[in-house]
């Protein structure tokens, strides 16, 4: 289903896009939850820890990046194009993912595995949906946030590959 998309206002954000934006953050900030509970759990391996921990904190940037856009909400135009049902969707299964995985703990394969596909789904997500921002330092910002994705999907890939045998890696911080 295609996002509402609407035109800012050059002035300010309305009440429904800062809403909208706030969830978005939201999601940066569940996804760096999951992945500092997996760098708590599965600490046998220091290269795994590290991929752990440096994508959480890449995910804490990408929050601190809607942060930044709502606290400079005024003078700020942009296209917003997201599908609120969407974004709740999604927020509602990061939430319940980590609950469950806080009582059950997976396997590292599964952790990594399911990493994986959620990296993808966000990745996508925020191709198709994320705020476009007319300010080319906003632009940028987000650019930058959506080529990390690809960045993590590489190093998770990489991780999960190495733990099945299919590849040797070493994680570099």
């Amino acid at each position: 289903m295609k996002g509402e998309e609407c035109r800012v206002s050059t002035e300010t954000l309305s009440i429904n896009d800062q809403l909208l934006l706030e969830k978005c953050r939201d999601i940066e900030i569940q996804c760096r939850d999951l992945y500092t509970f997996f760098a708590e759990l599965y600490t046998e391996d220091l290269n795994i820890v590290r991929l752990w921990r440096k994508t959480a904190m890449e995910e804490q940037n990408h929050a601190d990046q809607f942060t930044l856009a709502l606290k400079l909400k005024k003078g700020l135009s942009c296209l917003v194009s997201i599908d609120k049902a969407k974004v709740d969707s999604i927020l509602s299964q990061l939430r319940t993912v980590t609950e469950q995985v806080k009582k059950t703990p997976p396997k590292l394969e599964d952790a990594l595995l399911a990493s994986i596909k959620l990296e993808k789904y966000i990745a996508e997500f925020h191709l198709s949906c994320v705020v476009c921002f007319e300010n080319a330092s906003f632009k940028g910002l987000f650019n930058a946030m959506m080529s990390s994705d690809q960045g993590h999907l590489e190093a998770l890939q990489a991780a999960y590959d190495k733990l099945t045998g299919t590849q040797d890696w070493t994680f570099v911080s």
